[in-house]
């Protein structure tokens, strides 16, 4: 029975092609077309035994002709003679179910030859296609460890960041259920009529700091949101910093009666910078000294000018955290420090790495420095021009920088992504 041909080409090469099947002596029944949806539609109608199609013809062409004609005639062979000659086209052509590739420099006399072994279900290939998928494949071969290895590593922080974010709602939701437990009792005493006037007062400013609690915890999710998204934007002006980092340190003292506060600020502080953002940095790096302090230990904050702009910096005497815990902090949201400290003393895990985002937002950088004989001083610095981010922690007059590493290189406020910064020194600023 004769075996049917579906010949998809230019007309010159189909008749080059007709003439080397007729002097085969081959019994074929030969069908012809001259672009690739044609060739699709008439393999889907005569399901002929052997499509022999160029890869670059009109319409439809490539792996998405080799694929279409094996959805419409699976049991076709494909076989591709072809001027193509890069390997990735070769490669996916191949991949796609080609039986054969054959290049047009070696005749239609080679199809012709190849029309029964492909009927038998051989892979025909010209020798420099054989020779080049050869390449690919062991080239494959020899990247396959390095890929596993790839795959395994992306494997193992897809599973970190699950555990991270588990333990970050785990996280919030033990900080959500304390405030509102606490609201909700006020809510149910001040029911009673019979409640004093001064013990109302008292359970409604109760209430208030609860509810004021409950707030933060959600801007500082919202804020680590637009953050990710890139969609956060600063509202920078003229501020006297001064007036409010002493405020903040009041409420850090009312959070924290045991912790006593050294503040070392000029009368005035006037800066161009986000008010409300600066004033969140501040007030995480106070709540992070103060929560892991020693009660007899004061967190000192100081404030001061240098050339490259402010430079805000807070010191406690405190345990101190390893230097891999801080560095994950500072680039990572959802940590929050130590195994041991989690359960006791951590907040959300937001804290550090939202504080750095914001500052680098500025144009500045955040850096931390072991304090000799324990502790640590957690610093930032946002320059007086957003046009020159700052490159490195400044150093005030007569005042050496702690042994530290070398300082962390400036990030762009413009870049989406900061790159990761160095491996900063231990610190137990990791809340």
């Amino acid at each position: 029975m004769a075996a049917t041909v579906l010949l998809c080409d230019s007309a010159e090469a189909i008749a080059l092609l007709q003439y080397a099947l007729i002097r085969s002596d081959a019994d074929l029944q030969v069908e012809v077309v001259l672009d690739g949806y044609h060739a699709v539609e008439m393999a889907e109608r005569i399901h002929p035994d052997v499509i022999v199609t160029e890869l670059d013809v009109e319409g439809l062409a490539g792996s998405d002709l080799v694929r279409r004609l094996r959805t419409a005639s699976p049991h076709s062979k494909i076989l591709c003679w072809t001027t193509v000659t890069a390997t990735e086209p070769i490669s996916q052509v191949v991949a796609a179910g080609a039986s054969g590739v054959l290049l047009k420099e070696t005749g239609p006399e080679e199809v012709a030859e190849a029309i029964e072994p492909v009927l038998q279900g051989n892979v025909v290939l010209s020798p420099s296609v054989a020779e080049t998928l050869g390449e690919r494949l062991t080239a494959s071969i020899r990247h396959e460890p390095e890929l596993e290895a790839a795959i395994a590593e992306a494997k193992d922080k897809l599973e970190l960041v699950t555990q991270a974010k588990a333990e970050f709602l785990a996280n919030v939701s033990h900080e959500f259920r304390t405030p509102v437990t606490i609201a909700k009792g006020i809510a149910y005493v001040l029911k009673n009529k019979g409640i004093a006037e001064d013990e109302q007062q008292e359970f409604l400013d109760r209430l208030e700091t609860s509810l004021d609690k409950l707030m933060t915890l959600v801007d500082e999710i919202l804020t680590i949101a637009d953050l990710d998204r890139g969609a956060l934007s600063l509202n920078v002006e003229s501020f006297d910093l001064a007036p409010r980092i002493r405020e903040l340190c009041e409420q850090a003292q009312l959070q924290y009666p045991e912790c006593s506060l050294e503040i070392l600020l000029p009368e005035r502080l006037a800066v161009d910078i986000d008010a409300v953002r600066v004033s969140e940095v501040i007030r995480q790096l106070l709540d992070n000294a103060c929560r892991y302090s020693p009660p007899e230990e004061a967190v000192t904050i100081k404030a001061r000018r240098a050339d490259e702009g402010l430079v805000v910096t807070v010191t406690d005497r405190g345990q101190g955290l390893r230097r891999d815990v801080v560095t994950q902090a500072f680039n990572e949201p959802f940590t929050a420090g130590e195994e041991i400290l989690r359960k006791e003393r951590s907040g959300i895990g937001v804290g550090l790495h939202m504080a750095r985002q914001l500052i680098l937002q500025h144009g500045g950088i955040m850096w931390a420095d072991p304090v000799p004989g324990g502790g640590t001083k957690v610093s930032f610095c946002i320059p007086s021009d957003r046009t020159k981010p700052v490159a490195r922690p400044p150093r005030a007059a007569g005042e050496p920088l702690a042994v530290a590493p070398d300082p962390v290189p400036a990030e762009r406020a413009s870049e989406p992504t900061p790159e990761p910064t160095p491996e900063p020194p231990a610190t137990d600023a990791a809340s």
